[in-house]
C-alpha cells in the first residue's frame, strides 16, 4: 500500500509547494525520502499513535516531507504539518477546525492537540473519533468494492 498520486492529486500538488529536497546529514537527521521534514517529529509521532487507537486499516507514508496517513487503496484522509496542524478529510457536516483552502473541500485543517488548556481523555476521545469519520469518508470515496484489503 502506498499513496495513490491520481487519488490524492490536489493534496498532493498543495504539500509540493512547499517540499524542500534535502540529504540527510548527521547534522540534520529530519530528512524523508530526500525531503526536508514539514512536521515536527513529536507531530508526526502523534499523527502515527492516533491511527494505530483509531484505524488499524490504514499505513503512515510521506510525501514531500508531510507526515499522511492513508487507506488500503492509497487514498490520503490525515495530513501533519508545523508544530500542531492536523488536516482531516471530512463529511461536509463536520465543522471540526477550519477548512483548508490548499487542499479545498471536505479537508478541514485544526489542532494535534487541545490549545488553551490541558488535554483531557475527552478530548483524546473526540480526536480519535474524528480520524476515524476521516478515515471512513475516504475509504467511501473507493466504493466498497475496493475498500477491503
Amino acid at each position: 500500500m502506498s499513496i495513490d498520486f491520481r487519488k490524492n492529486a490536489k493534496v498532493l500538488t498543495a504539500v509540493h509547494k512547499f517540499a524542500k529536497p534535502k540529504e540527510r546529514t548527521h547534522s540534520n537527521p529530519y530528512v524523508v525520502d530526500g525531503y526536508e521534514l514539514h512536521a515536527r517529529p513529536e507531530l508526526a509521532d502523534r499523527l502515527k499513535n492516533l491511527m494505530a487507537c483509531s484505524t488499524p486499516g490504514a499505513r503512515l507514508e510521506f510525501a514531500f516531507g508531510i507526515p499522511m496517513l492513508c487507506t488500503s487503496t492509497g487514498r490520503v484522509f490525515a495530513t501533519a504539518g508545523g508544530t500542531h496542524s492536523l488536516s482531516l478529510f471530512l463529511p461536509e457536516e463536520e465543522n471540526w477546525g477550519e477548512p483548508n483552502p490548499e487542499y479545498g473541500e471536505p479537508w478541514r485543517q485544526g489542532y494535534a492537540w487541545t490549545k488553551g488548556r490541558p488535554h483531557t481523555p475527552d478530548d483524546e476521545e473526540q480526536l480519535i473519533s474524528l480520524l476515524r469519520r476521516a478515515y471512513a469518508s475516504a475509504t467511501k470515496m473507493d466504493g466498497p468494492a475496493q475498500s477491503s484489503g
